[in-house]
């Protein structure tokens, strides 16, 4: 197919999609009687959700502070683009950047390495009631509130009265001078790694076998049938059928720029803060001290831009396929 050949074709679509928009001026609005019953509804989103989002947005814009009422109508605080132009002349802020780009390259990559692989060992278990057990035993830590699930990790790896320092020290003999895992620059992405890991791996494990189980069994006959072992019967059977899935993982879990909030509240920052994301900075910044919700907002208001790029590219470059 040319250049121009492609280029009549998105010509075409646009036309379509703008005389479409204009059809909908002739088309009856339906009766009254639906709008009253889907009215309690959108009330519902405007008040809890569409309000929140405006005003979330306008306060990156304002020099609002909790604690100053005088500070919060919009026009009396209008600030423009000054939060912003602070949050790049604040080294806490590259410096949470920094923290929530090592949170994400420490943990979503094992994550899903993790949990694919235990999804593809589990969907060749034949037996019903033992893959019942697998998947329960394996989605039990996801069941753990974080709130609980983290400090639980921070006192297994604490290094005077941990149980993972007195195992290889003491028990397996391996390790003479375990690390001080959560205060040690390089050991704590390790240590937060492993906790978030742990907590995470069982709910994504079960996305890709629910798309293992979806594999029409056709296919893995046709691979049997052809001679295909273990590993090419993953690669030209398994994968392809699960694409959306992982498709679908890159997309919820690509946008690094805002994440990390419980996980490292949770788990503790580290050694001077090592471990303060963008998004527990700007929590910070918002509910404590001189409450700078306005400042606090601009962060997450640029956090949530850069994520949408993220994903958007992710879509962009990976199609998913129709079923």
């Amino acid at each position: 197919m040319t250049a121009l050949e492609v280029t009549e074709k998105e010509k075409g679509k646009y036309a379509a999609f703008f005389q479409s928009l204009r059809n909908i001026r002739h088309e009856g609005w339906g009766s009254v009687e639906g709008y009253l019953f889907i009215l309690p509804l959108v009330a519902m989103w405007l008040l809890f959700s569409g309000y929140p989002y405006i005003r979330g947005i306008l306060i990156a814009f304002q020099d609002y502070r909790m604690f100053k009422p005088e500070t919060w109508p919009v026009l009396s605080s209008w600030s423009g683009l000054t939060n912003f132009v602070k949050m790049f002349q604040d080294k806490a802020v590259i410096q949470g950047i920094k923290a929530s780009f090592n949170m994400w390259a420490w943990t979503v990559p094992f994550t899903f390495a993790l949990a694919l692989f235990s999804a593809v060992l589990l969907n060749r278990v034949k037996n019903p009631k033992l893959a019942s057990l697998y998947r329960v035993l394996i989605t039990l830590a996801w069941v753990i509130p974080e709130a609980a699930a983290m400090p639980m990790w921070t006192y297994m790896l604490d290094a005077n009265v941990g149980y993972l320092n007195y195992f290889l020290r003491d028990v397996l003999k391996i390790w003479a001078n375990p690390p001080a895992w959560t205060s040690d620059f390089f050991w704590y992405w390790i240590a937060i790694a492993m906790a978030s890991i742990w907590k995470g791996f069982g709910w994504n494990m079960l996305l890709f076998l629910l798309g293992l189980y979806n594999i029409p069994s056709e296919l893995y006959d046709a691979a049997k049938i052809d001679g295909a072992n273990g590993v090419q019967t993953l690669l030209h059977v398994e994968l392809p059928g699960i694409r959306n899935i992982m498709l679908l993982y890159l997309v919820t879990n690509v946008g690094w720029v805002g994440g990390g909030l419980v996980n490292v509240w949770t788990f503790g920052t580290g050694p001077q803060n090592i471990g303060r994301t963008l998004s527990l900075y700007a929590w910070q910044v918002s509910f404590q001290g001189t409450a700078r919700m306005g400042y606090g907002a601009a962060m997450n208001f640029f956090a949530g831009v850069c994520n949408l790029i993220l994903a958007a590219l992710v879509v962009r470059l990976f199609p998913t396929e129709k079923a």
